[in-house]
C-alpha cells in the first residue's frame, strides 16, 4: 500500500514540473527534431522521479538520481533555444528544495551545492558572450536566491530531524518511566515479602525459643511435683517468667512492623543467649568466642538469631543434654560451630528453622552446612559488610 504522506508531494512536484515544462516549449517554440529531444529527456527525468520514489531513501543509490536528474536539466538547458529559459531554470530550485529535505544534512547539501553549480553554467556563458553589469547582476541574483533557497530548506530539515530525536527521546523517556515504575512495584513487592519473611524468622526464633523453654520447664516440673515440691514450684515459678518474657518477645516482634529492635553488638548478649537458656531447659550450655566482636549491628543480629535458633533445635529436635559454641571473629568475616550431643538425624530434611538460618548466612554471602556427627552440627561463617 503506497504512502499517502510520501505520495501527494510526489504528484505535486511531478504536476509543477509539467506545468513548467508545457511554459518552458511555449517560450521555446520548439519544433520538430529538438522538440522531440526535449520531450524525450522530460520523460526520462520524471520516470528517474518515478524510480526516486521506490527507492530507499538510505540508499546510496538514492544520491546517484538526484546527481541524474541535474545531468537531464543540464542537457534540456543545452537542447534550448535560449541560453537561459527560466522554466528550465526552475527545475534546479525544484531539485535542490527535494535534496535538502529528504537527504540527511550532509548529502543534502552536497546535492543543493552541485545544483547551484550546474545552474551557475548558463550565466558563467552570458558572461563570457556578453560581459556587462547586466549579466554579472543577474548571475549574482540567481546565485543568491539559489543559497537562500538552499539554506532554509536545510535548516527545515534539521529542525525536522532534531524534533525527530526529540520525539524518540521523549518516547524512551516515557518506556523507561513505565519500566521504572513496574521495576518500583516489583521492588516494593519483593520488600514487603522479604520484610514477611524476616518478622516470620524473627517471630519463629525469638518465641520457638522461649515455647521450647517453657515446655521442657513444665516437664520437668511435672517430673518433680511429687518427689520434690520446692524444685517444682521453682520451675512452675521460671515457666510463668519465661511465659511472660514469650509474651514480651511477642509484643517485640510486632513492634518491628514500625521499627527494628536492636539486639547490642557485644559478646555479652551472647553469653547471656546461653546462660538464660541453659537456666531454663536444664541443659548444660558451652560457649567460645575468639576474637574481637565487630561492632556491626546487622551481622551481629544475625550471629545472635542464628545461636538463639541452634539452641532451640538441639533440645526440640536433637533430645541434647551438652551444647557446644564456638564463635571465631574475624575483621571480615565471622565463623560459627554448633554442635550438640543429641541424637542427631539419619535423614536430615531442613525444617523452618533450618531455613531461616541458611536465610540469614545468604543475606551475608555466606555459607552454611548441616551434618549429623555423633550429634547435630551447624558449621558455617557469614561475611562482614565493608564499612
Amino acid at each position: 500500500m503506497l504512502n499517502k504522506k510520501k505520495t501527494y508531494p510526489y504528484i505535486l512536484k511531478f504536476v509543477i514540473l509539467t506545468i513548467l515544462f508545457i511554459a518552458a516549449l511555449y517560450f521555446e517554440s520548439a519544433q520538430q527534431q529538438r522538440l522531440f529531444v526535449l520531450i524525450v529527456v522530460f520523460l526520462l527525468f520524471t520516470a528517474n522521479n518515478i524510480i526516486k520514489y521506490f527507492i530507499n531513501k538510505e540508499s546510496k543509490f538514492y544520491c546517484i538520481l538526484f546527481i541524474i536528474d541535474l545531468l537531464l536539466i543540464y542537457f534540456l538547458e543545452l537542447n534550448s533555444r535560449l541560453l537561459i529559459n527560466y522554466f528550465l531554470h526552475s527545475f534546479y530550485i525544484i531539485v535542490l528544495l527535494e535534496a535538502s529535505v529528504t537527504l540527511e544534512i550532509k548529502n543534502g547539501i552536497i546535492i543543493g551545492s552541485t545544483a547551484i553549480i550546474v545552474s551557475m553554467i548558463k550565466f558563467a556563458y552570458l558572461i563570457y558572450f556578453k560581459f556587462n553589469i547586466s549579466s554579472i547582476s543577474q548571475m549574482i541574483f540567481f546565485l543568491i536566491i539559489n543559497i537562500l533557497v538552499l539554506t532554509v530548506a536545510l535548516f527545515a530539515q534539521h529542525n525536522k530531524q532534531e524534533r525527530e530525536k526529540k520525539d524518540i527521546l521523549y518516547k524512551e523517556l516515557l518506556d523507561a518511566h513505565k519500566k521504572l515504575k513496574e521495576y518500583t512495584v516489583e521492588v516494593k513487592r519483593l520488600s514487603i515479602v522479604e520484610e514477611r519473611n524476616r518478622i516470620a524468622r524473627d517471630i519463629h526464633d525469638n518465641l520457638g525459643h522461649n515455647m521450647t523453654a517453657l515446655i521442657m520447664q513444665l516437664q520437668m516440673a511435672e517430673h518433680y511435683i511429687k518427689t520434690d515440691s520446692p524444685k517444682s514450684q521453682e520451675l512452675l515459678i521460671n515457666s510463668i517468667k519465661t511465659a511472660k518474657d514469650s509474651l514480651s518477645g511477642i509484643r517485640e516482634v510486632v513492634e518491628t512492623l514500625r521499627e527494628t529492635r536492636a539486639i547490642p553488638a557485644t559478646d555479652k548478649a551472647i553469653k547471656a543467649l546461653a546462660e538464660e537458656f541453659s537456666v531454663k531447659t536444664g541443659i548444660e550450655t558451652e560457649l567460645n568466642i575468639n576474637g574481637k566482636i565487630i561492632n556491626n549491628q546487622q551481622a551481629s543480629e544475625a550471629i545472635y538469631h542464628i545461636l538463639q535458633e541452634c539452641l532451640t533445635n538441639a533440645v526440640r529436635h536433637g533430645d541434647a543434654t551438652k551444647i557446644w559454641l564456638e564463635l571465631d571473629y574475624k575483621n571480615d568475616s565471622v565463623t560459627f560451630n554448633i554442635k550438640d550431643n543429641g541424637t542427631g538425624a539419619e535423614n536430615l530434611t531442613e525444617g523452618y528453622g533450618m531455613k531461616g538460618i541458611r536465610e540469614r548466612v545468604n543475606d551475608f554471602n555466606g555459607s552454611v552446612e548441616f551434618k549429623s556427627e555423633n550429634g547435630f552440627v551447624i558449621e558455617g561463617f557469614i561475611l562482614l559488610p565493608e564499612n
